[in-house]
């Protein structure tokens, strides 16, 4: 800015100091400061949340096929099932045949959760994203009539780098044969 001296009067003709400089710098720098670091912390909450929204939906789709293939079954193979320890191994018979025996279990010890119909492939029940820390069935039958299942599964997401990846659930049920 310069100032001129006209006729004893000062006047400012354009421009700004070096003051003023700095502080629209500094103003316009803390805003764009604080606006990225909102973006970033939205940005996180997203994928935290998107994490235990996979979890959540692979849990509640894992353990409803388990139940809904264990109610539908007509016996539990207890010598071909491994119970009481993870990874657990659940075998099935059912009325048809050509899906006997139904075997759940994990692809491998912290896996994928898949299942076995007869003599077909195996078919993933889990996302790729989420690996089952544990998995154990219970033969809960006693001196029931029925045959009774207890299910524990804890599934996790594979992200293990930052801890907005980092969420896992247990969830636990007992589900009973119908026949």
């Amino acid at each position: 800015m310069k100032i001129t001296k006209d006729k004893n009067v000062y006047k400012k003709t354009g421009g700004f100091t070096l003051v003023e400089t700095l502080v629209y710098i500094s103003l316009v720098g803390g805003a764009m400061i604080s606006f990225i670091n909102f973006t970033i912390s939205i940005s996180n909450s997203r994928n935290k949340v998107y994490v235990e929204q996979e979890v959540q939906a692979n849990a509640r789709m894992a353990l409803n096929l388990i139940s809904q293939t264990i109610k539908s079954a007509a016996s539990v193979n207890v010598a071909s099932s491994t119970f009481s320890v993870d990874p657990g191994v659940l075998s099935l018979s059912m009325n048809e045949a050509a899906g006997n025996p139904i075997i759940i279990n994990l692809t491998e010890d912290d896996g994928l959760l898949q299942i076995k119909k007869g003599v077909s492939p195996e078919i993933l029940i889990t996302g790729d994203e989420i690996k089952i820390t544990n998995l154990v069935f219970t033969d809960l039958t006693a001196s029931s009539t029925k045959e009774n299942i207890k299910i524990e599964i804890t599934l996790e997401y594979m992200e293990d780098e930052s801890v907005f990846y980092k969420y896992s659930t247990d969830l636990q049920t007992s589900v009973s044969l119908r026949q």
